[in-house]
């Protein structure tokens, strides 16, 4: 018992410790809003958060003190903090009008947490009055210094009474102001006059009707009415008119009024009356200035005849003054192309309309390297005749067209070695013989300029261009050269001379090459033999057998070169064997050499290898070869399939006949079948399906019989002897052997079996009665005991 009171002394230190320290030392509740302002019949929403602070704490919330006219609820009244709950506030219809105090406590069991007041200040319902103006008037224009009229009226519809007010404002400031206290419906007109200011300007009369909220205490503008008014002394009229402008020009006007030093500037539109009232108030002199020049685009402007004006003028004047604009025209007179030559004809000018101006220009034009050719006239782009006079009624651009052009001088030279000066005159005779650009041209300027710049053959001597000097830009292409004339120029064409040399090459006696060479005149042409001796491709061998030219020429014979001097055209004949190897491939399987082939019968170098044999052979040889189409040899055959001599491919086997034009590989594409047997292996019965079979045949044994009996005792007790592998299937890659396996199996027919069956039948029937007999024994047993225990 002692212990037990001491723990519960313990919880409730806790308890109270735990209320001192969080309950008193934190903020458990906070409202939003704190005053409520509410009117009878209405309701509102508080937000109360509680437990922003401390977590996971059951509490709840309760109403301490609140009028009796008022209901309420809330949407979370008991939880576990943090939470948020609404406290929804209903007030009755016939609430009184005041203010009142709703507190709100919160707790933990049966502690108070925290207390939250809420100010409840319940309004009489206000209903904003309908106010609009139905009338409002007010002048144009006054006259500085007077009284300016308003008349006004508005209707009004009020459920109770309320204040009313009329404000008029001159440029936002409180001219006159008028109030009413008002109930029901009408309407109320209002005439009040307000002074205009003493100097002209424009003025805003606005018109302001207000009525006062009591709830907040604030006036609320239900309608508003504004006018513009121009304030205006006495006006002295000016009539400005513009002539000799189009209809949507308009033109900047000055007024200068002398005595005020002031002034207007105003935007008067062409042929038509523009007035001006101007505020003056003493007899003035006044300066009306017009724009003197107006440019409507870049060729057309109109000037003012007499642009300034100076009129004596009264108060009260009206005064008409009329300006007159001539039309100008832009003459543009331009060249083509922009040459400093031709920029002395280029001018501008401003032409009067109607009247004429003359617009002939120079035909020619030159100097020593280009001269310029007037090709034709355009205004504004039309092509027109030579015309002398042109009468001026629009804008117009002239435009002299000239043709440029420049001179192109080309002269072609021959150039030859030191030791062939002799012939000059000769081959540069015959190139001017055969030239077709030799001269001076005069070339536009621009023009793609094409001459020939190409071989000229002439018998066998030969012209071949190798270069040129130009102060142009040439471009070759092919057997031309072309260029952009754009300047004066010259051009010096050089040519190289060429003989022809015809070289003849002969091959084994069946081919023969002819090839034309150009070799420039004086040089010594080098025939390298070792070029033409050189095999083309491998299995070639070629080999030189007479060399013959009408040239003087060294055969140097280490280095295989003949070096012709060549001074003239002339003819080299060359003799050569060409050799192609042949080789030939056997089947490597067979002991005799397949395909074979023989040739004619001084071809005797074979040379015979142990599975390829080669030899060399001059060119259109022909050979024949055999090509078997099958070979038995112990267990394989081999079958043809394909022969090939070099590029040709037989498909049927035989004899092929054909000529060595090239180097060849003879061989045949061949199948090999291999055989392989297959034998068994057994202590009794017969094997059933060994034989020979090509390799990969699938093939199926067995085993007859595939039972024997047992001899002796064994057979007696029914046993027989039963092949385990008695039947099978063999995919042969090999030669393959089957061992039979045989087993002593006991046979269902065996007397012993049928004896040992019947005699367990015997002790399974006595054990059945056995049981059943005691089983017997025992119920009645239990029958006789019953009955006792009923006695």
């Amino acid at each position: 018992m002692r212990a037990r009171l001491i723990f519960s002394i313990l919880v409730a230190s806790l308890i109270l410790f735990s209320l001192i320290t969080i309950g008193y030392s934190v903020k458990w509740m906070r409202v939003e809003p704190k005053v409520v302002e509410i009117t009878p019949g209405a309701e509102s929403i508080v937000r109360i958060y509680v437990g922003e602070e401390v977590k996971n704490q059951r509490v709840k919330l309760t109403i301490l003190e609140k009028p009796e006219w008022i209901n309420y609820s809330f949407s979370i009244q008991e939880a576990k903090t943090p939470f948020l709950s609404n406290l929804t506030i209903k007030i009755s219809n016939n609430a009184p009008i005041g203010d009142y105090i709703i507190r709100i406590g919160l707790w933990m069991g049966k502690t108070l947490l925290e207390k939250e007041n809420i100010t409840l200040t319940v309004r009489r319902e206000f209903t904003p009055p309908k106010l609009y103006f139905t009338n409002y008037t007010c002048p144009s224009t006054i006259v500085v210094g007077e009284k300016i009229p308003l008349n006004l009226s508005f209707k009004y519809v009020i459920e109770s009474e309320a204040w009313i007010r009329v404000k008029i404002l001159l440029d936002d400031q409180v001219e006159t102001m008028v109030e009413f206290r008002l109930y029901g419906n009408g309407s109320i007109p209002v005439y009040r006059q307000i002074t205009a200011p003493t100097e002209p300007r424009d003025i805003m009369i606005t018109s302001i009707i207000e009525y006062f909220n009591p709830n907040n205490g604030t006036w609320i503008i239900s309608d508003s009415k504004a006018c513009r008014v121009t304030v205006t002394t006495i006006p002295t009229v000016f009539k400005i008119v513009a002539k000799g402008l189009p209809s949507n020009v308009e033109v900047n006007v000055q007024i200068l009024i002398l005595s005020q030093g002031s002034i207007i500037e105003r935007k008067v539109s062409s042929n038509k009356e523009y007035e001006v009232d101007l505020s003056i108030y003493q007899p003035s002199g006044i300066l009306v200035v017009v724009e003197d020049e107006i440019i409507l685009s870049n060729n057309t402007k109109y000037v003012a005849e007499n642009n300034l004006r100076e009129i004596y003028v009264e108060p009260g004047w009206t005064i008409k003054i009329q300006f007159s604009y001539s039309t100008f025209y832009l003459l543009s007179m331009r060249v083509e192309p922009n040459d400093d030559i031709l920029k002395i004809l280029e001018k501008d000018e401003w032409v009067k309309r109607g009247s004429s101006f003359p617009i002939s220009a120079p035909k020619i034009l030159q100097s020593s390297s280009k001269k310029y050719v007037l090709s034709c006239m355009s205004i504004d782009g039309k092509m027109v005749n030579d015309t002398r006079i042109l009468e001026i009624y629009s804008p117009h651009t002239i435009t002299y067209k000239y043709v440029e052009y420049y001179k192109l001088s080309i002269l072609s030279k021959v150039r030859l070695p030191s030791t062939l000066s002799s012939k000059e005159y000769f081959l540069q005779d015959l190139l001017s013989y055969v030239d077709e650009s030799s001269g001076e041209y005069w070339v536009e300027n621009g023009e793609v300029v094409k001459i020939p710049y190409r071989r000229y053959a002439l018998n066998d001597y030969r012209f071949v261009p190798t270069g040129f000097k130009s102060n142009l830009k040439l471009e070759i292409h092919d057997d031309s050269a072309s260029m952009i004339v754009n300047e004066s120029g010259f051009i010096e064409l050089y040519y190289d001379v060429e003989v022809r040399i015809n070289i003849f090459v002969s091959y084994s006696k069946i081919e023969k090459i002819w090839r034309e060479e150009w070799i420039p005149i004086g040089s010594r042409y080098k025939i390298q033999l070792s070029t033409l001796l050189s095999p083309r491709t491998i299995g070639e061998r070629i080999e030189l057998r007479s060399f013959k030219s009408d040239l003087n020429y060294e055969f140097i014979k280490d280095r295989e070169t003949i070096i012709l001097e060549v001074d003239s055209p002339g003819n080299v004949e060359i003799h050569i064997n060409r050799y192609f190897q042949v080789r030939l491939y056997s089947i490597p399987l067979l002991d005799d050499m397949y395909p074979s082939c023989i040739g004619p019968p001084d071809l005797t170098e074979w040379n015979i290898g142990e599975d390829l044999t080669e030899i060399w052979v001059l060119e259109g040889t022909p050979l024949t070869c055999y090509f078997p189409e099958k070979i038995d040899n112990q267990m394989m055959s081999v079958l043809f399939v394909k022969g090939y001599a070099g590029n040709i491919e037989y498909t049927t086997p035989g004899l092929k006949l054909f000529y060595v034009k090239e180097p060849l590989t003879i061989r045949v594409e061949y199948r090999v079948v291999r055989y392989f047997q297959l034998r068994g292996r057994t202590d009794k019965g017969v094997f059933i399906g060994g034989g020979i079979y090509p390799e990969g045949a699938r093939v199926t044994w067995r085993v007859e019989p595939q039972e024997y009996p047992a001899d002796g005792f064994l057979g007696l007790l029914g046993f027989r002897w039963r092949a385990l592998n008695s039947i099978g299937v063999e995919d042969l890659y090999g030669d393959r052997v089957v061992e039979i396996m045989w087993v002593l199996t006991p046979s269902i027919n065996s007397p012993i079996l049928q004896f040992f069956q019947l005699t367990s039948i015997i002790i399974l029937s006595y054990i059945a009665y056995i049981y059943h007999k005691m089983w017997r024994v025992r119920v009645k047993a239990a029958m006789q005991g019953d009955e006792d225990i009923e006695d």
